[in-house]
């Protein structure tokens, strides 16, 4: 029964963004954006580098999926519809779980034009293409769960939209490490990097799935 919540919640977070697709198209512009400022920053030759446009393309979907995220649970405060979903048995797991997988396809959406655009802005060489999709479906799977549970914590406190983003980076730096070394991997033609880089990508989204799944329900208490 609760693997039907998720789906529910997933479905229901799907709907929601078709209906008002304003989220999907803020965050995919937002990430835009800030790969441009990233690169004019940086300066073009470095930009160009491998080690340095992966890191700028990561840190823009840090940001963009803790924006993602902090609009859906912004959304479910304002109808209350979230204090229906928590007084279901399993609930709060159903939460969690459903808002995963629904922010793990829209960052998945936000990277495929994120790094179209970085690829098109930055004139990137790719030398290993299907490693390099490798890595990010890694990192796309190694960002939701961390994301999704510090909202959930923050998600009663006042000041919950300034707090996130200080309470996610920093546990999200060895996602972003794995994921900027992966995808330079990738891209310089290290076949064994990027396959190591992408399994520990993997290992970093089951242990906080699992982790997110053991403490959730207590703290939405």
């Amino acid at each position: 029964m609760t693997l039907d919540r998720i789906r529910l919640i997933a479905a229901r977070e799907a709907r929601a963004e078709r209906g008002q697709p304003d989220g999907i198209v803020s965050a995919a512009t937002f990430v835009a954006t800030l790969i441009l400022v990233e690169s004019l920053a940086v300066g073009p030759l470095a930009a160009s580098q491998p080690s340095v446009a992966s890191a700028l393309f990561w840190i823009a979907m840090a940001f963009a999926a803790i924006l993602a995220t902090s609009r859906s649970f912004e959304r479910e405060l304002e109808d209350d519809a979230i204090d229906a979903v928590l007084a279901l048995p399993g609930g709060r797991d159903a939460l969690y779980a459903g808002k995963a997988v629904a922010l793990t396809a829209l960052v998945a959406w936000v990277a495929i034009a994120g790094g179209a655009l970085s690829l098109l802005l930055l004139s990137l060489d790719i030398a290993l293409p299907g490693h390099l999709a490798l890595v990010t479906v890694a990192g796309v799977l190694a960002l939701p769960p961390v994301v999704v549970l510090f909202v959930v914590l923050a998600l009663r406190l006042r000041s919950r939209g300034a707090l996130v983003p200080i309470l996610v980076l920093p546990v999200l730096v060895p996602q972003l490490v794995a994921a900027t070394n992966g995808t330079a991997a990738a891209m310089s033609g290290d076949m064994a990097g990027a396959i190591g880089w992408a399994g520990l990508l993997v290992a970093f989204a089951l242990v906080y799935s699992v982790l997110g799944l053991t403490i959730v329900a207590t703290a939405l208490e």
